[in-house]
């Protein structure tokens, strides 16, 4: 058996090797680019709690009180009011307090002040099921 050395014929399978990695490489780009579409699409959370007022004045010495009607507002990732939201006031108010309520809707809060205080905070947590978290804001109790 005789060898030859002519390599003429040698470059037949580059083009064909380059033609399979390059299809290669665009399926797996095309399913990183359908990953990353697919990841996108999230649903809306709960994205910011705010009050309408958002200070109290208590006037009085020694411990406080003042019943307060505090209309809190709840809003999406997009910007859309959310119902049916579990709120809870606890921090500067007579006993913690806990309401399913719809954005917009007024509860009245027994706010009070300490003796000892000034100022003091009204923590407000507003939380919902099926993924859209929770959310916080404060409202700022002052003696006057």
């Amino acid at each position: 058996m005789r060898y030859t050395t002519d390599r003429n014929g040698g470059i037949e399978g580059v083009p064909l090797q380059l033609i399979i990695a390059v299809v290669i490489g665009m399926a797996a780009l095309g399913i990183l680019i359908g990953w990353l579409a697919i990841a996108g699409d999230t649903d809306a959370t709960l994205r910011r709690v705010t009050t309408d007022p958002e200070t109290v004045e208590i006037s009085g010495e020694g411990r406080a009180n003042l019943t307060v009607g505090v209309t809190v507002y709840v809003y999406d990732s997009e910007g859309n009011e959310v119902d049916d939201v579990i709120v809870t006031f606890s921090g500067s108010v007579e006993n913690r307090l806990v309401r399913k309520m719809d954005s917009g809707d007024t509860v009245d809060i027994p706010a009070m002040i300490p003796s000892s205080m000034d100022t003091a905070l009204i923590d407000i947590t507003a939380e919902k099921g099926g993924g859209m978290g929770s959310c916080e804001t404060t409202i700022v109790v002052m003696r006057v």
